[in-house]
């Protein structure tokens, strides 16, 4: 008499083998998550030692945000076969390409792709070849707006650059923040945000005060270490106008960030936010500039 499994043992063993991977199948993807999140850590500290040779090469002074300021297409032509044109956003003129001569992986400036180093594995499989998926605080360390210009382009009359309020933008109306920092400025490079998981430029939480009813997604800082489900909100609560893709980047609760002194670590999202902001993973928690400004936030 041959041996076979009964239906009801060939039931049981289905119900087991579905209850095990109803266990496993959530810790391979935290698995996986984890390592790109170990990845994305190693690449912003790569990113961060790129910045501290080029600044041995520029006199101690964080790069410009962006060279092409006050381009136009008869002073910065576009190279052969470059993309972005004489634009202040094209590939060639930002810090990406500033600072990957001394990295040399990932920011190529004929198609305007970040990959390699440039690309956080957490963010860019969600994204295009030519978005950014590392931010850096510009306002602080890049260059104020398109201040840092010669000055027959940027009259004194020039009220971004030479017409900001201490009511409005706290430590940032000092004009010394239109150019680069020297790295001596710097009250505590250790806790002072440089570069994190987000939109290419961020912002402080001073620009919640000095443009109220602006858009949360552009703060530009993201937590894609615990991806949420899209739903951040503005300071009067309504949703964000950000794309849906965007919008799951930025609510959700782990940033990595590359600090001023060049180490990495692992943030709470909200930590970077101002308290009017949230999503459904966090709050924002800071009242002032602390972390993002040159004298640590003391306004």
């Amino acid at each position: 008499m041959k041996k076979a499994f009964t239906l009801i043992e060939l039931l049981v063993v289905i119900a087991i083998i579905a209850i095990l991977a109803a266990i496993l199948f959530p810790v391979f993807a935290q698995a996986k998550t984890a390592a790109k999140q170990t990845q994305a850590i190693s690449n912003l500290k790569n990113i961060g030692t790129g910045f501290q040779i080029y600044m041995a090469d520029y006199d101690d002074t964080w790069p410009l945000w962006s060279a092409g300021m006050g381009c136009d297409a008869a002073t910065c032509p576009a190279p052969p076969g470059e993309s972005g044109g004489s634009s202040v956003f094209a590939l060639r003129f930002m810090f990406p390409k500033l600072v990957d001569p001394y990295i040399k992986n990932g920011a190529n400036s004929r198609t305007g792709e970040l990959n390699g180093i440039w690309a956080s594995p957490l963010s860019k499989p969600l994204l295009s070849s030519i978005s950014n998926t590392f931010a850096y605080n510009h306002w602080t360390l890049g260059g104020f707006s398109t201040c840092a210009r010669t000055i027959n382009l940027l009259p004194a009359s020039n009220a971004t650059c030479f017409g900001r309020t201490t009511a409005a933008y706290a430590e940032f109306a000092d004009t010394a923040y239109n150019f680069p920092a020297p790295s001596t400025v710097l009250a505590n490079p250790a806790e002072t945000v440089a570069v994190h998981d987000g939109a290419q430029l961020s912002r402080p939480p001073q620009f919640r005060i000095a443009f109220s009813t602006t858009d949360v997604s552009n703060i530009a800082v993201w937590g894609p270490g615990d991806l949420g489900n899209g739903n951040v909100f503005n300071a009067n609560g309504s949703l964000s106008t950000a794309s849906a893709t965007i919008r799951r980047l930025m609510s959700g609760n782990r940033t990595v960030v590359s600090y001023a002194d060049s180490h990495v670590k692992v943030v709470p999202t909200g930590t970077l936010y101002h308290v009017d902001y949230r999503s459904d993973k966090w709050r924002g928690s800071l009242t002032n500039n602390r972390g993002w400004s040159r004298d640590w936030g003391t306004n």
